[in-house]
């Protein structure tokens, strides 16, 4: 009997006090109904388990990538992810980085199985929807500002449609290139002729 006492006092104990750090918040669960109203850092006591638990999300700023990820210090190219289709018709790799934070916990927590994975396909629908409407020229040159508003806006709207508990911070378009470096070649040629024969035009314009 002593030792059911023990081991009782033990639980109440570990599980009536809980600390939530600076970077994070947390989300006080009661019979399995979540609080509204999130819970900021310091020490908290709450009611033993298993009548209340704690869930602790953090505030930073994450970061999620498209075509390629960071291992171990290194890079590492996803080029299936990062092939996509321009509007007229060209195949480029693409890489996309977004930045987000939680700022709804409990629609994070509870609202899908998986946000990361949905902000994940969202974020991949986004830039492919943008690039297919856009010329290879655009993705290539001086149409990337407006890429990245596009997909930046498209990507918002979806978050919100999935009511997924984030917002997004930054998105930016890292890299853009040719598949391979005949086709990069081969563009370069015909932007430079392009080049060519618009100073040629100005000067007979002058």
């Amino acid at each position: 009997f002593g030792i059911i006492v023990i081991a009782i006092l033990l639980v109440v104990v570990t599980t009536s006090w809980f600390i939530v750090d600076e970077t994070e918040q947390a989300v006080l669960i009661t019979l399995g109904k979540p609080d509204p109203n999130t819970i900021g850092p310091g020490l908290h006591f709450k009611v033993p388990w298993p009548i209340e638990t704690v869930k602790i999300v953090s505030r930073e700023t994450f970061s999620l990538t498209l075509g390629y990820e960071e291992r171990n210090g290194e890079i590492v190219e996803h080029v299936h992810d990062a092939k996509m289709v321009t509007g007229d018709e060209n195949i480029i790799l693409a890489d996309l980085e977004v930045s987000w934070r939680i700022t709804d916990p409990i629609a994070y927590l509870y609202n899908t199985a998986d946000p990361k994975r949905i902000l994940y396909n969202a974020t991949s629908a986004s830039l492919r929807g943008v690039i297919g409407s856009s010329s290879v020229d655009d993705a290539l040159t001086d149409g990337r500002a407006e890429i990245i508003n596009e997909v930046r806006a498209n990507l918002t709207e979806l978050v919100e449609k999935y009511d997924l508990g984030i917002t997004i911070v930054n998105v930016n378009l890292q890299d853009v290139d040719l598949p391979n470096e005949d086709v990069r070649l081969a563009f370069t040629k015909v932007t430079d002729a392009r080049e060519e024969r618009n100073t040629k035009i100005n000067e007979a314009n002058r």
